[in-house]
């Protein structure tokens, strides 16, 4: 007899996380092969790649792959793709977590932000996401089961002056995630989108120690978002727990705004 728990396990499954190396993306690949996952820590970051899955292949012998993929080159995504098939012959759960954020320059005026700068963020935080899962679905499809799962961002919904392009492009994922969710549905496909609030990464506060903590005031839970607070549901998304979800988009903020 199954408990309800086992819903949320995720043994015999392989996960692929974008920018899966390090920032929140390094937690989501630890969680997924915690839950039991075979976990693909897809990165653009070579040195990165190699420490996250050589530290987490000692926890989870066998289950650890390390991928070199830059989201924004449909070679290197196929590629990837390749790899997973080599090893393991199928793939379950896409995380499309790759996003360009603590890169991005902080400008005084929100209206000098140059158009390579804009359309590098539109290919990395948007057309990479349609991308990814395009590639992916062949080998998602031959489970008729799977899970996509896009990662939002709370500036999706509250906008920012500041980061106009971020914000817009990640406005763009929420809407992406319903279009796929409908194409796919018939699949055994769900697509959902997770939006974080400001969360205290380690590569966040690497460039910004201070960052975000103005958000506490607003919150209704009066404390620093961590990358730990996002585990839960990704892991409910990732399950067979939320068969029935599809199209949606959680916002883990600690109720900052209420969507």
């Amino acid at each position: 007899m199954h408990g309800a728990l086992d819903l949320f396990r995720l043994d015999g499954k392989v996960a692929v996380v974008t920018g899966g190396s390090k920032g929140i993306g390094m937690f989501y690949s630890q969680a997924l092969a915690e839950a039991g996952a075979s976990v693909v820590v897809a990165d653009i970051d070579p040195a990165s790649v190699a420490q996250t899955a050589e530290r987490l292949a000692k926890e989870h012998d066998g289950r650890i792959l390390a991928a070199d993929l830059d989201v924004t080159s449909q070679d290197s995504i196929r590629a990837m793709v390749h790899q997973i098939d080599q090893r393991w012959g199928r793939l379950d759960i896409l995380v499309n977590n790759a996003a360009l954020f603590t890169a991005l320059p902080r400008r005084e005026s929100p209206w000098d932000i140059p158009d390579a700068e804009f359309d590098e963020v539109m290919a990395v935080n948007v057309r990479a996401i349609y991308r990814c899962t395009v590639e992916c679905l062949p080998l998602m499809q031959r489970q008729q089961w799977g899970r996509v799962i896009n990662i939002a961002s709370g500036l999706a919904f509250k906008g920012s002056p500041g980061l106009m392009h971020y914000a817009a492009s990640k406005g763009a994922v929420v809407n992406l995630t319903r279009s796929m969710a409908h194409a796919l549905g018939h699949t055994g496909i769900t697509v959902n989108a997770i939006a974080p609030g400001g969360t205290a990464s380690p590569t966040l506060l690497a460039v910004q120690p201070n960052a975000r903590i103005g958000e506490i005031e607003r919150r209704s839970i009066k404390r620093v978002e961590v990358p730990e607070d996002l585990i839960g549901t990704l892991l409910y998304l990732a399950s067979p727990a939320s068969d029935f979800l599809t199209g949606q988009t959680i916002a883990v903020n600690g109720g900052d705004y209420l969507h």
